[in-house]
């Protein structure tokens, strides 16, 4: 695992590409993964496992890496720019503007593939706080994709 390797959007994180097997990662790395299975019950067959480490979570479905997030300390960096602790008026400055998605979840306007969590809660995203509130976690996923509703429950339910 390499917590310096750029962040590429829809492709990978950490030297971790999306696709991969899980198998051949766990082989590969030195790292300590602690795995999760979570059921979403709202969704047929909606069983994922999450291997987390310290610093790069995996989201496995049916033995493939399907989703990574980045955080506590990660050090890559998104197109060389944004990394964590960066924020939204960095992303604005020096990328493109950032919107939220259908299911909520904040991306980066015309670049599919990547989405982003701060630290803090802003009800209203007017807020002038909420444009330099650091970003806490990074999401690598399929471009094709967004993050999804099971996405977000899997990160409500790891949490509680």
């Amino acid at each position: 695992m390499n917590i310096e390797a750029p962040i590429i959007p829809g492709e990978s994180a950490a030297g971790v590409q999306l696709g991969s097997p899980i198998e051949e990662i766990l082989k590969e790395q030195k790292t300590h993964f602690i795995s999760e299975e979570i059921v979403n019950h709202l969704v047929p067959l909606a069983i994922v496992t999450r291997y987390r480490s310290a610093m790069v979570d995996l989201w496995v479905r049916e033995g493939i890496v399907d989703q990574i997030m980045v955080h506590d300390g990660y050090r890559g960096k998104l197109m060389d720019k944004i990394g964590l602790g960066s924020t939204i008026a960095d992303i604005e400055m020096q990328i493109d503007a950032w919107e939220e998605d259908e299911e909520d979840n904040l991306v980066i306007r015309d670049l599919p593939g990547v989405g982003f969590e701060i630290e803090g809660y802003f009800p209203d995203l007017k807020d002038p706080a909420f444009r330099h509130a650091p970003i806490k976690d990074i999401y690598v996923f399929q471009a094709n994709k967004e993050l999804s509703s099971l996405t977000e429950f899997e990160r409500t339910s790891a949490t509680t």
